[in-house]
């Protein structure tokens, strides 16, 4: 096993910035010869990108590649997947025991692809291959990595330095048992060159709210103090009140980008969002325009409600481009799938070679058209490893019934935050100081204290 050098940390410690930092430091040790180049790899798309910043502002002279780890083992079985067996290219579905030959090729999932690009990581030849191309591998949310994942790490260590950062408390699947890369880098500190650093004052934020918010819910202890702001509303419209007040009353206060982060996309999001406008246009104030991220299933849904897809037989021959001005993705769609059967000959076109284009032009757009819009709606999933001068987070008790799970999801969310953070709950006040997981934040409050009314005089006052 090569050398294995890990930072872990609590979030907004500056975990990315310890990487940027030991790269630097080793690449004079590792990458020695002209064709070295740094492995950078991470679990999910919004992490990679945010480590190609990072290492185009602070390591521009290092000669790296930024892949996720599925696209690397793509990469690495499209290499060699004669060796394999595999004469067409592989390509990739989002069905992960899906493995068959179709019109577009060796079709897929990314379970098989990472045994596969496993077990190439096993073989002489090409562990010398990644060795003389790669000697130092960078993984950022190294967390993130379990079961198949993990296993191609860890062939990928026999060949390579690895420098990476975790935190187990950010680990968000609520399927896996304590947090299996953690404990593996652990485990290889008696037999291998695990060294371990430990990040503690935080860098993201010095709002002590903040701080002392992410700490409670961390560490499953209740606040000694007041933290972040957490109001009851038993209904969306005062939800919405509420966020209106923030970034339109109080906007001078609420400055830089803003991340509204929900569990899911449910019911309540949508009802909130649609009272804030309301609430605006009766108002005459200027609306709050808001860049609405999707789960990349909710995008293919939509798409293949555009393009006429949706409740059809995928083996019908019948499909035709739909008329009229339509969305860019959509026509993106139309072109590729329209060029692919003018140059196969195919006059009838199944809607299944429709929907194989709807994947490739989602997986695109999300893993290489990164946005950085001022207001965005998100998951905690989906703002997972990134950061927000302000965080309003809707809080709907539509949650696992783990309350550890709980912890993560709030902590996640929180812990986004740079200068503001306001918890809003759907439910009324008592049941929100009976939740022993928002109880950790302090004392909830109702969205509109009431006012006491003044007592009715009595008859013989009068």
């Amino acid at each position: 096993m090569g050398e294995i050098v890990a930072v872990v940390g609590h979030a907004g410690t500056g975990k990315t910035t310890w990487l940027m930092q030991r790269a630097a430091d080793l690449a004079h040790r590792f990458l020695t010869a002209n064709h070295h180049r740094l492995l950078a790899i991470t679990r999910m798309h919004g992490s990679r990108r945010r480590l190609q910043l990072n290492l185009i502002q602070n390591c521009p002279k290092i000669p790296c590649t930024i892949t996720t780890i599925d696209a690397f083992a793509l990469s690495l079985l499209n290499r060699w997947r004669r060796s394999l067996g595999h004469i067409r290219p592989i390509q990739p579905v989002d069905d992960e025991t899906f493995f068959k030959e179709t019109v577009f090729g060796t079709e897929a999932g990314f379970s098989h692809i990472l045994a596969a690009g496993t077990e190439l990581l096993n073989r002489k030849t090409v562990k010398s291959v990644i060795r003389e191309s790669y000697p130092l591998v960078m993984i950022d949310e190294f967390q993130d990595c379990h079961g198949l994942l993990l296993d191609f790490v860890k062939a990928l260590s026999t060949n390579s330095a690895l420098i990476v950062a975790a935190d187990d408390f950010q680990l968000l699947d609520s399927s896996v048992d304590g947090c299996p890369a953690v404990e593996w880098l652990q485990s290889t500190g008696d037999g291998a060159c695990a060294q371990f650093t430990q990040l503690t004052t935080y860098h993201r934020t010095s709002v002590k709210k903040i701080i002392d918010a992410s700490r409670c819910l961390r560490d499953n202890i209740r606040a000694n103090g007041e933290t972040i702001p957490v109001f009851c509303c038993p209904n969306h419209g005062p939800a919405a009140f509420k966020i209106v007040e923030a970034l339109v009353y109080n906007s001078s206060d609420w400055q830089g980008s803003t991340a509204l982060i929900c569990p899911s996309h449910d019911d309540f999001l949508q009802k909130v969002l649609a009272s804030c406008e309301s609430q605006i246009q009766k108002r005459n104030l200027r609306p709050i325009s808001w860049f609405h991220e999707c789960a990349a299933h909710e995008e293919r849904k939509r798409l293949h409600d555009c393009l006429g897809i949706g409740s059809k037989d995928p083996c019908t021959n019948d499909w035709t481009a739909p008329i009229g001005d339509i969305e860019p993705a959509t026509a993106e769609v139309v072109a590729r799938t329209q060029r692919f059967s003018r140059l196969r000959g195919i006059h009838n076109i199944p809607h299944d070679v429709v929907a194989r284009h709807v994947d490739t032009v989602v997986h695109e757009r999300r893993a290489y058209c990164g946005h950085s819009p001022k207001r965005i709606v998100t998951t905690v999933h989906g703002a997972k490893n990134r950061e927000f001068d302000n965080v309003i987070i809707l809080w709907t008790f539509k949650l696992p019934p783990d309350r550890e799970q709980q912890r993560r999801l709030l902590y996640n969310a929180v812990t986004r935050a740079k200068q503001n953070c306001m918890l809003l709950v759907l439910g009324d006040v008592n049941r929100a100081r009976t939740d022993p997981v928002l109880t950790l934040l302090g004392t909830p409050q109702p969205a509109f204290p009431q006012r006491l009314r003044p007592r009715k005089r009595r008859q013989e006052d009068k």
